[in-house]
């Protein structure tokens, strides 16, 4: 009998192989297999393949079904951001004019100065650079300050001060006695200055400051009665002329019959001469 080699006494499976070898060469098969597919699937993923990549090329391409949302809500984005620029524009625009009328527009000491009257009287007050001249022997000296529109008063030992405010048209100053500061008087010539120019669109003036305690309204021109001038002022008849007198009846005093007034000549008393034609008698 032949002698078999161990190789060839081995089983042999299909294809002529032992078993085990065609085993192993199947698994590195499948493995290289799985090896070659990997990158395609990595790039199949970062591609965005299958199903959730299309989703994501749908986004991408302005396909899906929230684009046109946003896209709808972009025009009120821009009238909201319109509008809000149109605001403050406005503001800044009536912000600079109320700054250019409360501060640059005129020189306050140059119009706080001049000839002033009581409001409601024709009694006169005279301001200089530095005083307030109330009568010949009476003056307060004063102090302006035209940022914060306040002053400051002094007389003699006594100090004391307050606020002013111009009429839009320049014709009218209030003083208001008190303790204020640049922030008070800021607020209340704001709201006092929209007040002012509606009264201004209608035509009419309004008064810087309401009548109260504390407060003293001035206007350039007289707005009382003035006095009457005394009695000595009045001019006096020419000597020799008589008094005329209206009696009612058309008449004069001192003409009787209500005729022309006599003449000077006639009115002067003819001299007595009786005595003397008693004596050549």
């Amino acid at each position: 009998m032949e002698e078999q080699s161990p190789a060839a006494a081995a089983p042999t499976g299909s294809g002529g192989r032992p078993p085990a070898e065609g085993r192993l060469r199947s698994a590195a098969t499948t493995a290289a297999t799985a090896t070659a597919q990997k990158p395609s699937s990595r790039r199949a993923a970062s591609s965005g393949e299958g199903d959730g990549g299309r989703e994501v090329r749908r986004g991408r391409g302005g396909r899906s079904n929230t684009a046109p949302s946003r896209k709808r809500r972009h025009p009120v984005r821009v009238a909201v951001v319109s509008v809000a620029i149109v605001v403050v524009l406005l503001v800044g625009a009536a912000a600079g004019g109320f700054a250019w009328l409360h501060w640059f527009s005129e020189d306050d000491a140059a119009d706080f100065a001049g000839t002033w009257y009581l409001a409601g009287t024709a009694t006169p007050i005279t301001i200089t650079e530095d005083r307030i001249q109330l009568t010949d022997d009476v003056s307060y000296r004063y102090a302006l300050n035209d940022q914060d529109k306040t002053f400051e008063l002094s007389f003699g030992n006594l100090k004391g001060g307050g606020r002013y405010r111009f009429s839009l048209d320049r014709n009218q100053l209030a003083l208001v006695d008190g303790d204020f500061s640049g922030a008070d008087t800021l607020g209340d010539d704001i709201a006092w200055t929209l007040r002012a120019l509606a009264e201004g669109a209608q035509g009419r003036v309004l008064a810087p400051e309401e009548a109260a305690r504390g407060v003293t309204l001035l206007s350039r021109t007289p707005t009382g009665t003035p006095s009457l001038p005394e009695a000595a002022d009045t001019p006096e008849a020419p000597a020799g002329e008589d008094a005329k007198a209206d009696t009612g009846d058309g008449s004069k005093s001192g003409n009787d019959d209500g005729g022309a007034e006599p003449d000077k000549a006639d009115a002067i008393s003819a001299p007595d001469t009786s005595d003397k034609a008693d004596d050549r008698a």
